[in-house]
């Protein structure tokens, strides 16, 4: 199983990469569901919807303070820096990421389409333009405010209540459709929209390389290799960055 997926990975011409909480929580990140999730301890509706943030700013934006406060000191996993290698490897790697924590791009990958948006950055919540970083400067101040029109700002992460980035999620299905191969690392397969884009690579005859633990709800059969190990394991060996199999 891994010899073919080692030569899948030497013959792709198009690989793609999707992946989910799992693949963050390698490297110590809390996820929302699962036993330990955030969601066990507080509600999703009050922290990350609109209509909480307009209502409770104080308590939403102390919260997404604690969150990035926790990720401080968080550093990618080997299989994020497998990704960089075969990113160099193949002149581009377009990475497909649920994920809000930036660990991708920190890891040095340079094509993420982050379908869930970021946590490390907030904008305006009343649309005038204004965006920033979120720094300990900005966040010094709870909730923090627009310093052009004086709204509350908002994480740019998407809301309980809001679409899914159309032109990321588009052009997502469209890497999906022409891929050849397409590594899912870390996730469920569960979640929707974002869950079609596998089966849409599937669809087009891409052979898709699972890398999760648990089972998940992709399909067997000969164009799915399902390895039931953890990606920062797994990942180096498929790339040649690791020890020899």
């Amino acid at each position: 199983m891994i010899n073919r997926a080692i030569e899948l990975v030497r013959k792709s011409i198009e690989p793609l990469v999707f992946t989910g909480a799992g693949m963050s929580r390698e490297s110590g990140m809390r996820t929302f569901r699962g036993e330990d999730g955030l969601w066990n301890e507080y509600s999703p509706e009050q922290l990350s919807s609109i209509s909480g943030l307009r209502s409770n700013p104080e308590v939403v934006w102390d919260w997404y303070r604690m969150r990035l406060m926790a990720s401080e000191g968080v550093v990618p996993h080997a299989g994020y820096e497998a990704l960089t290698y075969l990113q160099k490897e193949k002149g581009n790697l377009p990475v497909i990421t649920q994920n809000v924590d930036g660990l991708h791009r920190l890891a040095g990958q340079t094509d993420v389409l982050e379908i869930h948006g970021s946590m490390r950055t907030a904008s305006c919540l009343d649309g005038c333009g204004f965006s920033t970083e979120l720094t300990s400067e900005v966040l010094k101040n709870i909730p923090p405010f627009c310093p052009d029109c004086g709204a509350i700002l908002r994480p740019d992460i998407v809301l309980f209540g809001e679409p899914l980035p159309q032109e990321v999620i588009l052009r997502s299905y469209r890497l999906a459709e022409k891929c050849d191969l397409m590594f899912v690392i870390g996730t469920s397969v569960q979640v929707w929209p974002a869950a079609g884009i596998p089966f849409t690579a599937l669809d087009k005859g891409a052979v898709i390389i699972e890398i999760n633990p648990v089972q998940t709800e992709l399909p067997h059969n000969e164009n799915v290799i399902s390895i039931r190990r953890k990606a920062g394991e797994i990942l180096p060996l498929l790339f040649g960055t690791g020890e020899k199999i």
